[in-house]
This record gives structure tokens, sequence and C-alpha cells, in this order.
């Protein structure tokens, strides 16, 4: 059976649609509608993520890039849940990195045991298929590959089929993403692109544009040049993305972030731009917005983070529950 060709009528806004388009937008900003961060303070700070946009998150390897896509993506599924949507909405997480079990372990870390518990094989079975029964009911659903499917055929994982792949959950199962996580940018193959840098811009693009089309926020984690390794402070800059400044550009707020635990000796003391020291812990987490389109842009916060159970809080309230599904 064949499809209708998408007419370009779609790309084409009357002055009358512009304004009653313009008022349902202001209308949604007004209800505070949008996707906030999860952390308090972040989110005074921070216009609540809104459909369409595209949020980078930058950093070097192992500063913990991959375990706030995956916070984000409990935060939104938490709220998903809490208004009785899961049958209908989702978050969507691409990988190009790992592998869809693996990710599982992530989203269902819980104050019990911990993901690297998992990996070493500590936690019993029993625990492990009660778990994945609740599991079932967590909205976040993974586009990558799964060991459990090696050696079968799959496409190349090319923004155009990640949104094909998008597409066709809508059509399977009748459910729709609200947000949409990608790990990470730079690793997105184009087929159409010949250098790393025109590669890495195409894949930026096809992101920025696949948030359009669904109607949702993309996030995006992107890896940090070496060059940031040698800096007293290691929370990158904007010019810091490696191989692309289209990433830049394209963003509509971008984050960078920095666990000194992996760059510092515990104990140590850090500091950051507003001259403030930090004594570095293994949770001692910074984050600072880059850029926010349409707002002031550059804050920077020191947070308690723990990767291995997805728990992210304000320093002073690190002591708060781990709250898992």
């Amino acid at each position: 059976m064949m499809t209708a060709k998408p007419s370009a009528r779609t790309l084409v806004h009357t002055p009358a649609e512009m304004m009653a388009d313009y008022v349902s937008w202001a209308e949604a900003g007004k209800r505070g509608e949008g996707i906030p961060f999860g952390v308090p303070a972040v989110d005074q700070k921070m216009i609540p993520m809104r459909p369409g946009q595209l949020i980078t998150v930058l950093g070097r390897p192992g500063m913990g890039k991959t375990s706030l896509l995956a916070f984000l993506a409990r935060q939104e599924a938490k709220r998903i849940a809490a208004r009785s949507a899961i049958d209908k909405e989702c978050v969507v997480y691409t990988t190009w990195e790992q592998s869809a079990e693996e990710l599982t372990a992530f989203f269902l870390a819980s104050k019990e045991h911990s993901i690297s518990d998992v990996a070493w094989g500590r936690v019993d079975l029993d625990i492990i298929r009660k778990q994945a029964v609740k599991g079932i009911m967590v909205p976040i659903w993974i586009i990558g590959h799964g060991i459990s499917r090696a050696g079968k055929d799959a496409p190349r994982m090319t923004a155009d089929v990640v949104l094909s792949a998008i597409e066709s959950m809508e059509a399977d199962f009748g459910i729709k993403p609200t947000l949409l996580l990608f790990d990470y940018l730079q690793l997105i193959p184009s087929p159409k692109a010949t250098e790393r840098v025109q590669q890495v811009s195409e894949a930026t693009i096809r992101i920025k544009e696949l948030a359009l089309r669904a109607g949702v926020p993309a996030v995006a984690g992107v890896q940090a040049a070496r060059d940031v390794d040698d800096r007293e402070e290691k929370l990158p800059e904007a010019r810091d993305a490696q191989w692309a400044s289209s990433i830049e550009q394209t963003s509509d707020k971008m984050f960078s972030l920095w666990r000194p635990c992996q760059s510092q000796d515990i104990g140590t003391t850090v500091k950051v731009e507003s001259g403030k020291q930090y004594a570095v812990t293994d949770t001692l987490f910074f984050l600072r917005m880059l850029k926010q389109r349409g707002d002031a842009g550059r804050f920077t916060w020191a947070l308690h983070f723990d990767p291995a159970y997805l728990h992210l809080a304000e320093l002073e309230t690190r002591v708060m529950g781990r709250g898992d599904f």
C-alpha cells in the first residue's frame, strides 16, 4: 500500500494561521506547560523545555552525560505516570553507545541496589524479575540495539531511521513521545556527509528538525574537546563542542557539566568562576547553563549527583530519598 507524499503546504503559515498558533503557543507558556529540569534551583532559572527545542548537554567522557540524560528521562516518565498517561505518552531514549539492556538498568536503579550492583551480578534474580514486572509500567521507550537481538538484521541508525522508528510507535502502539533524548550527538551517522564536521553538523540539524516534526523537546549529549582537560575549571564552554560550531548555533538551550571526582582527588578543593570553592566528593557535580534562547542564559549550580542511583539534588537537599519508581 502506497502512502501519500507529504504536502509542502504544511510548511506554509498564513498570517491568520500564524496568529492563531502564536496565541496557542503563548497560552501554553502562561499555563506553565513544558518540561522542567527536575531540580528546583535549576527550574527557577530555566524556561521549561518546549516543543521543537533542541537542548544540548556538553561534557567530557565519564562526566555524566548519559546519567544526566537518564535522570531527565526518568523524571519525565514519573510525570507521565502521575497524570495517568502511560498508555498514550512516553519518553524516547535513543542510544548509539549502549545496549537496551544496559540502559534499562539505569532506568530501574533504586535505593536497594545501584546500576553497578546489577552489572556485577550482585542482585538476586528474584529481585530483578520483580523489578522487571514493575518496570513494564515505566513509560520509557528505547531506540537502539539490544543484546537479545544480536545477529538480527537491523537498519543503520541514521536520524531518518530514528524518525521512522518514532513514527512507527504511534502507528503500531498508539503512543506519542513527550521528550526525545539522544546519547550522544557525535555518534549519529550521516550517510550524506563525508567529513566528520559535516556529519556532526548534519546530525545536529536533523535532530532539531526531528524535534520540530515530532512537536516535542529533544535533548542530546555532546562530547567536549580535549582542551577542557587542561583547564583548572573543567566546565566546557559552547566553543568546546567537538567537531561542529553548528551545535551552538542550533541549540535553543545549552548546558555543560563536570564531576570533579573524575579529574581531581577526593578532599581537594575546586573553584568555579564565581570564586566560590568546593570540597571534592564523589557526588559533587557542577551544571552550567551556557545558553537559553530568549532569556539570560549563564548560571552555574553546584549539585549533589549520584549516577549509580540517578539521584540529582541541590547540595542542601542531598539527603532526600532517591526517588525510585
